[in-house]
């Protein structure tokens, strides 16, 4: 799938994930079912089975039946304009603010880090792509915190025990702060979660560059992080 540069591109419909295929074989189910489902892709794509690549155009709101889209690709990011609800996550647009405990016991917003570019990465402890993804995160978190470089770990709390957050935590000596999303309401509503992990790139504008969904190689959050340091 060719890459886009500009922010103002549109997003190309090169292939398209079948939500009405999921939706049927879900029968509505709900949002942990797809996570889950997402969470799979990933596992399938690491062992080089099949996986499907999602495209969206100028909003996600149409739901596209051709089942004829999967693909080997790995789950590309939202680009401007992929994301069009008023009031939520949108490429282009200021990221929505929130506020959350961490798990030290703090109270965090995103507007805190106001001037400063912001990883925000959503995980849970049961996700195994979100475990392959970790390492890379704090990585590349201490390799750039001098330059102001900041990553939230937004925890789907509401589906994980405090015990397994700080087993999780302690296991990649994650030092970067760990927000507890325990009602899903941000996840769910502001972010609107697709898959986990799920990545939102925040320059210092406080203006949303990248949305990606799914697991990042070290190459991507690499070059991901070094556009919102600009």
């Amino acid at each position: 799938m060719e890459k886009q540069n500009d922010l103002s591109e549109s997003h190309e419909d090169t292939a398209r994930f079948p939500w009405t295929l999921l939706f049927l074989v879900l029968g509505g189910s709900g949002l942990g079912t797809v996570i889950i489902f997402f969470s799979l892709i990933g596992l399938l794509s690491d062992t080089g089975e099949s996986s499907s690549s999602i495209s969206t155009g100028p909003t996600d709101a149409a739901i596209v039946s051709d089942a004829s889209a999967f693909t080997t690709d790995p789950l590309p990011d939202l680009r401007a304009g992929s994301i069009a609800d008023s009031g939520r996550a949108a490429v282009g647009q200021p990221a929505p603010d929130f506020t959350l405990p961490t798990l030290g016991g703090d109270r965090v917003s995103l507007s805190d880090y106001k001037g400063r570019p912001v990883l925000m990465n959503f995980w849970a402890t049961w996700c195994a792509p979100c475990r392959q993804e970790m390492p890379e995160l704090v990585r590349a978190y201490n390799a750039h915190q001098a330059e102001g470089f900041v990553v939230l770990a937004v925890d789907l709390t509401d589906q994980d025990s405090l015990d397994e957050v700080r087993a999780f935590v302690e296991e990649f000596d994650m030092p970067f702060p760990v927000l507890l999303d325990e009602t899903g309401a941000v996840y769910n509503e502001l972010y609107r979660l697709l898959g986990l992990p799920m990545s939102v790139f925040v320059d210092r504008e406080g203006v949303i560059t990248r949305i990606h969904i799914g697991i990042m190689t070290g190459q991507q959050v690499d070059e991901f992080v070094e556009e919102i340091l600009a």
